[in-house]
């Protein structure tokens, strides 16, 4: 943008999934967003990123980092907001009527397989 300010992925509370991350054991992690850290220098980036300090989400999930290629892992650290993506909960679940009891349904389409042969 031409004013220098860029529009953030993410914002404090949201839950996000990590994407195009340096270290590969971090693509893909569900994460909360906890704070803002604000602009950090990151290995590979030539000017500082905007970073919050994001919490795992998920029971076996760890964030990676890399000091002096020994990794580290950790369920609290910082993530750039470049490899952050909000995940936005269906309608539903924002206004409280979604009820849990009720399965999921998948429709599949039925397919005449016979008629490729």
């Amino acid at each position: 943008m031409s004013n220098g300010l860029t529009k953030l992925n993410c914002s404090v509370g949201d839950l996000a999934i990590t994407v195009f991350c340096n270290l590969p054991e971090n693509q893909g992690n569900i994460v909360r967003v906890k704070a803002a850290i604000g602009m950090d220098e990151w290995v590979g980036a030539t000017e500082p990123l905007f970073t919050w300090e994001c919490e795992i989400a998920t029971e076996h999930g760890w964030l990676a980092y890399d000091f002096d290629g020994y990794l580290e892992t950790s369920k609290v650290g910082p993530v750039p907001d470049k490899y952050l993506r909000r995940l936005t909960p269906p309608e539903d679940c924002l206004t409280g009527e979604l009820e849990t009891s009720h399965p999921m349904q998948l429709v599949f389409p039925e397919f005449d397989l016979t008629s490729h042969i």
